[in-house]
């Protein structure tokens, strides 16, 4: 199943300044916004990140920043981005570092998402030809991206988010039901934009409805879906999992809004939900 919407959504995007890439040196100085190339061997691909520092990362050289790491980088990195750097300013969004994981081009991504997001392998009618990657794509982040980032970057490996939209959001579910299996990663906060639940028959679903509660971490997720697409008994499912333990759970139903809508508003509502905005 190919996702073509996503090479138009681009149109909307490609007029914003990308950044001059970088080679990923640990000894270069931090500037306000970075891009990594980054070779991962769990995947066996190469990645591009590209980094957004807080206005004020340079005036403090003790102050730590949460990490905020987005899926499909190519489409939304430079608008979240600009976004949560003006939000930041008049007290709207939290200082994060924002990392967005893409891929060299828009074709690409449009591809390789399907194989990196997605687990198990995709049943013959979603018609795709690489599925089923996520469980790597998921070490990828945690063992390869993440120290790197660590390293790099002044961050507080305590505060640390995952969202993505529609296949971005089921992998983002994904990682929260890895983590309640006991698969130690390291994020905290998931945010999920309309995620793709109904992969493979809601596999994904099924599976969080058996997870166990974790008995010492404590986790956020926020998801939201468009009024538009009709998810009212999905909605229903969700809104019934993790109504008690150590996960705080928050979910919304932007009215008047379809699947292609839900991302920027769930990205920043999300965010201010779960990393309160310091004036």
């Amino acid at each position: 199943m190919k996702y073509p919407f996503l090479l138009g959504m681009a149109l909307l995007i490609t007029g914003c300044n990308m950044p001059d890439p970088v080679s990923a040196d640990l000894k270069k100085p931090a500037s306000a916004k970075d891009t990594l190339h980054v070779f991962s061997k769990n995947v066996k691909d190469s990645f591009i990140v590209q980094i957004n520092l807080p206005a004020d990362y340079t005036l403090d050289s003790n102050k730590r920043f949460p990490v905020v790491y987005l899926l499909d980088g190519n489409l939304y990195f430079d608008i979240m981005a600009t976004v949560l750097n003006s939000y930041a300013e008049v007290g709207l969004a939290p200082r994060v570092i924002l990392a967005g994981i893409g891929y060299r081009d828009f074709p690409t991504m449009d591809s390789l998402r399907n194989r990196d997001y997605t687990y198990p392998v995709a049943i013959p009618d979603y018609e795709m030809p690489v599925s089923g990657g996520a469980d790597r794509f998921l070490s990828f982040i945690n063992e390869e991206l993440a120290p790197m980032m660590d390293r790099r970057f002044r961050t507080d490996t305590l505060q640390q988010t995952l969202m993505g939209h529609s296949l971005g959001g089921y992998f983002t579910c994904y990682a929260l039901e890895q983590r309640l299996s006991g698969k130690i990663h390291r994020f905290k906060n998931f945010i999920a934009a309309s995620p793709s639940l109904h992969y493979n028959r809601y596999f994904l679903l099924e599976a969080l409805k058996k997870s166990s509660l974790p008995n010492a971490d404590s986790l956020n997720l926020y998801i939201a879906y468009g009024g538009l697409e009709q998810q009212d008994s999905l909605f229903r499912q969700l809104s019934s999992l993790f109504t008690s333990g150590n996960i705080t759970k928050k979910m919304d139903t932007y009215t008047a809004l379809d699947h292609m809508d839900t991302q920027l508003p769930c990205f920043i509502k999300g965010l201010q939900w779960q990393i309160p905005p310091v004036p």
